[in-house]
C-alpha cells in the first residue's frame, strides 16, 4: 500500500512542475510584452513634436459660416453618443470605408439606431468579417480606382429605386510612395477625390429622391499642410511628397464639399467635409498599403491595429504625450467615428451645408499660416479654388456635373 502511494505522488509531481513552469513562462512573456508596449508608447511620446506644442493662442478668424454651435459634444464624444436619441428607421446610407476603423464605428452607431448602411468595399471578405453581427447591413463590391466597378454598383442601386439619405465618402489612402493608377493619375488624388466624385455624381438621382440628403466627405486636419496644387495635382512636374499629396487631396475634398453644396442645395442636398481626428489605431494606414505592400505586411498591419484597439493603446499614448492642445489628443476609433455620424444624421445641421466639421461641431476658421492643431484654413474655403477643383474632377473623370 505504501509503495503504491509513493508511486502516485511521484507521478503527480512532474505534472505540477510542468504546470508551474508554463505559468511562469506565460507570466514572463506577458511582462515582457507589457514592457514593450509601455516602452514603445513612451518612445513615441518623447519624439512627438505635436505633443510638445505650446497652447495655441493665435488668431481665429470671424466667419459667418464656419461658426461653432453650442452643443453637448466634444473631442471625446463617441459615435454612439451622437445617435442615442435618434430614430433612423427607414434611412438608407451608402458608405465607402464603412467596414473598418472609424468608418465601422459610424456604421455600427447608424445601424443600431435603425438605419440601413450599404457598405462599399474592395475587400468584400474583410468587410463581411468586420461587420458580422451588425443589423441592417448590405455589403457591395466597389473599387474607387476602377470606374467600371463604380458604374456597376451605381447602376445596380439606381435600379432598386431606393433613395439615399446620406452618402458618406469615408474610404481613403494615406502618405504612400508615388504610385499611379491605370489612367496615369496619382493614386491618392485618384482614390480620395476622383473616385468619390464619380460615385457622388452617379448617385445624384438617388440623393435627390430622398428630398433631404447629405453628402459627407472625409477630410483631415492634414489639409493644413498643402493647398491643392491646381496646375500639377498629378506631380508630373513637382517633386513628389506623400504627405503633400495626401494633404492636397484632403483640401480638395473640403473645396469640393463647398462647391457641391452650392450647386445642390436647391435640390435639398447638403454637403459637408469632416475631420475625424488624430487616430493612431485607425485602419487607414493598413488600407493605404493594399496593393502596394505584400499581403503579409498588410495582414500584420491589420492585426497590429486590432491589437492596439484591444489593449487601449491610444490611452497609453495620450498618458505619456499629455499635449497642451485638445486638437493634438489622440482619439480612439469610437471617438473618430463620431463626427462622421453626426454630419450624416444630426438635426443640428438641418438647413446648413458647405461646412468643415470637427469634434461634432462646426470648425473655426484660421489663417493659412496658422499652426493651430484645429480649424480650417482659409485656402480650403475659397470659392474660386472650389470652382477649379470641380473643373479638375470633371476633366480627369470625364464626368460633367449635371443637376
Amino acid at each position: 500500500m505504501e509503495d503504491n502511494s509513493k508511486k502516485k505522488k511521484l507521478k503527480t509531481k512532474p505534472k505540477k512542475s510542468i504546470l508551474r513552469r508554463l505559468i511562469r513562462g506565460l507570466a514572463l512573456i506577458t511582462i515582457i510584452f507589457l514592457l514593450l508596449i509601455i516602452g514603445s508608447a513612451a518612445y513615441i511620446a518623447m519624439n512627438d513634436k505635436a505633443a510638445k506644442s505650446p497652447l495655441y493662442t493665435g488668431l481665429i478668424i470671424s466667419d459667418e459660416f464656419q461658426m461653432p454651435i453650442d452643443n453637448k459634444f466634444n473631442h471625446h464624444t463617441e459615435a454612439m453618443d451622437v445617435v442615442e436619441e435618434l430614430d433612423l428607421k427607414g434611412k438608407i446610407i451608402v458608405m465607402t470605408g464603412g467596414h473598418s476603423g472609424t468608418g465601422r464605428e459610424a456604421t455600427k452607431a447608424l445601424t443600431i439606431r435603425g438605419a440601413t448602411v450599404i457598405a462599399l468595399a474592395r475587400d468584400v471578405e474583410w468587410a463581411k468579417s468586420n461587420l458580422k453581427g451588425l443589423p441592417n447591413i448590405e455589403i457591395e463590391y466597389l473599387d474607387l480606382l476602377k470606374p467600371k466597378s463604380i458604374e456597376a454598383f451605381t447602376q445596380k442601386f439606381l435600379k432598386s429605386n431606393r433613395p439615399i439619405h446620406a452618402l458618406i465618402n469615408s474610404a481613403g489612402i494615406y502618405n504612400i510612395p508615388l504610385t499611379r493608377d491605370e489612367r496615369g493619375y496619382e493614386l491618392q488624388f485618384a482614390t480620395n477625390v476622383l473616385g468619390h466624385y464619380e460615385l457622388t455624381m452617379k448617385l445624384l438621382p438617388a440623393l435627390k429622391k430622398a428630398n433631404g440628403a447629405r453628402i459627407v466627405n472625409l477630410s483631415s486636419r492634414g489639409h493644413r499642410l498643402s493647398n491643392v496644387i491646381i496646375d500639377d495635382v498629378n506631380f508630373e512636374n513637382a517633386e513628389y511628397d506623400g504627405m503633400i499629396s495626401y494633404a492636397q487631396s484632403k483640401t480638395a475634398l473640403i473645396l469640393l464639399s463647398i462647391k457641391l453644396d452650392k450647386l445642390l442645395k436647391d435640390s435639398n442636398i447638403r454637403s459637408f467635409a469632416v475631420h475625424p481626428g488624430p487616430i493612431p489605431s485607425s485602419d487607414l494606414f493598413t488600407s493605404s498599403q493594399v496593393g502596394i505592400a505584400s499581403n503579409t505586411k498588410v495582414q500584420f498591419m491589420k492585426a497590429s491595429a486590432k491589437l492596439s484597439r484591444a489593449i487601449n493603446y491610444t490611452w497609453l499614448l495620450n498618458f505619456f504625450r499629455n499635449p497642451e492642445n485638445v486638437g493634438d489628443i489622440y482619439k480612439t476609433v469610437k471617438e473618430g467615428g463620431a463626427t462622421t455620424a453626426w454630419a450624416a444624421v444630426s438635426p443640428e445641421l438641418n438647413g446648413k451645408g458647405g461646412l468643415y466639421l470637427e469634434d461634432c461641431n462646426i470648425a473655426k476658421l484660421v489663417p493659412n499660416d496658422s499652426n493651430a492643431p484645429f480649424g480650417v484654413r482659409q485656402y480650403a474655403v475659397d470659392i474660386e479654388s472650389a470652382n477649379k477643383v470641380l473643373e479638375i474632377c470633371e476633366k480627369m473623370t470625364g464626368i460633367k456635373f449635371e443637376n
